[in-house]
C-alpha cells in the first residue's frame, strides 16, 4: 500500500503543477513574446538609423519616417564582406550596379541618393552597428536618432544602443519597430519561423548581458 500512496502523492503534486500551466501557459508565452518589443512614438531626430537584416520591412518604415519629415538623413552600417566577394567583383567589374538592396529599395521609393548614407567598415552584429553609429554621430555632432528595426529585435537593439551611445554622452534614442513586421507576439509559438526568432533572440539577450554589450545599469533603469 505504501508504494501506491507515494504514487498518488506524486500524481497529486504533478497535477498541482500541470493544471495551472494548462490554463496560464498562453498568458506566459504571450508575455515572453511581448517583452521583446520596445516601441516609442516617432519624434524629430537628426538621423534615421536602420539596422541590418529584414531589409524590406525596415526600409519601408525608414522611408515612411523620412517622408513624414522626422529626419532628413537615413543611415545604415555596411555589412561585412561575404565569402567570395573579391572574386565576385573581379568578375563582374563595372557590369554590376554595386548598391546593396537597402540603397536600391529606398531610392526606388523616392528617397534621394544624398539622403542615404552607409557607415562603418563592415559590421557583423547589433553591437557593431551601435559602435559604428556612435563614431559617425560624434564625428558629425549629431545628438538624436530614430532607431528602426523589427519588432522582435527592438528591445535588444534599444538596450544595446543605449549602452553604447550614452557612455559619456547623452543621445536621444527613439525606437520605432517596423509596422510591416509580421511578427505576432501573442501567437508566436504557433508559427515556426517566429518561434525560432524568439528562441535565438532570448539567447542573444543573455549573451549580450553576460558579455556587457548591454550594460546592467541600462537594464535596471
Amino acid at each position: 500500500m505504501k508504494p501506491i500512496r507515494i504514487y498518488l502523492k506524486v500524481l497529486f503534486v504533478l497535477a498541482l503543477i500541470v493544471i495551472p500551466l494548462l490554463f496560464f501557459y498562453p498568458y506566459l508565452l504571450d508575455k515572453l513574446g511581448c517583452f521583446l518589443i520596445y516601441e516609442q512614438s516617432p519624434q524629430k531626430a537628426d538621423l534615421i538609423v536602420v539596422l541590418n537584416g529584414r531589409d524590406t520591412e525596415r526600409s519601408l518604415e525608414a522611408v515612411d519616417l523620412y517622408n513624414q519629415g522626422y529626419a532628413s538623413l537615413i543611415i545604415m552600417a555596411s555589412g561585412a564582406k561575404q565569402p567570395g566577394s573579391e572574386e565576385f567583383w573581379r568578375r563582374v567589374g563595372s557590369n554590376f550596379r554595386g548598391k546593396i538592396f537597402f540603397q536600391s529599395a529606398t531610392e526606388a521609393m523616392g528617397v534621394p541618393e544624398n539622403a542615404i548614407k552607409l557607415i562603418g567598415n563592415g559590421v557583423t552584429s547589433t553591437y557593431d552597428e551601435a559602435l559604428a553609429t556612435k563614431q559617425f554621430m560624434s564625428q558629425n555632432d549629431y545628438r538624436s536618432i530614430l532607431l528602426v528595426t523589427s519588432k522582435w529585435h527592438s528591445r535588444r537593439a534599444y538596450l544595446t544602443f543605449r549602452s553604447v551611445l550614452n557612455r559619456g554622452n547623452e543621445i536621444k534614442i527613439t525606437v520605432v519597430p517596423s509596422k510591416y513586421d509580421s511578427y505576432n507576439p501573442g501567437r508566436w509559438w504557433t508559427n515556426e519561423a517566429d518561434a525560432e526568432l524568439i528562441f535565438y533572440e532570448y539567447l542573444r539577450l543573455v549573451y549580450y548581458t553576460i558579455t556587457l554589450r548591454i550594460s546592467p545599469i541600462t537594464i535596471l533603469s
